[in-house]
């Protein structure tokens, strides 16, 4: 088996792997380190066993590491702990900076409102206002992202 049939077998077997996976950064870089550890892998089998056949060491390689399956499963349950370890450590740094920026948001506009008009819009009244639509905008999206 020459070099480009080799190199024809781990393409094929990542084009496998790709089909399973979001497509992303993360997955390119997921299929760059296969990709390394594959042909490396291969190197340090063929230097310790020289004489045995190619396509029975890339096929041991590629055994090791398991069916394209398999890898997608698992890439996907390091997602999922990802986006856990994410969500727990970040969320209320995300939600008081997104409450401050909605409370900031309201107070200029009503500032603003209140400015514009020459004092025709009570700038208490604004900021009650905003603040209900602000609310209200909050709910709908958390709406939307449960049904989705």
């Amino acid at each position: 088996m020459s070099e480009n049939d080799i190199d024809r077998v781990i393409e094929k077997y990542l084009k496998r792997i790709t089909k399973l996976l979001p497509d992303s950064f993360e997955t390119e870089d997921l299929l760059d380190d296969l990709r390394s550890h594959i042909f490396e892998s291969y190197r340090v089998k063929t230097e310790k066993s020289p004489d045995e056949d190619k396509q029975i060491l890339i096929a041991e390689v590629l055994e090791e590491l398991g069916s394209p399956e398999e890898i997608a499963n698992e890439y996907g349950q390091e997602q999922v702990k990802k986006d856990e370890e994410k969500s727990t450590s970040d969320k209320w740094i995300y939600y008081t900076m997104r409450l401050a920026l909605a409370v900031l948001v309201v107070v200029l506009a009503s500032w603003a409102a209140s400015i514009i008009t020459g004092g025709a819009v009570d700038f208490m009244l604004a900021v009650i206002v905003l603040l209900a639509f602000a609310v209200l905008e909050w709910l709908v999206r958390t709406q939307q992202t449960k049904d989705a």
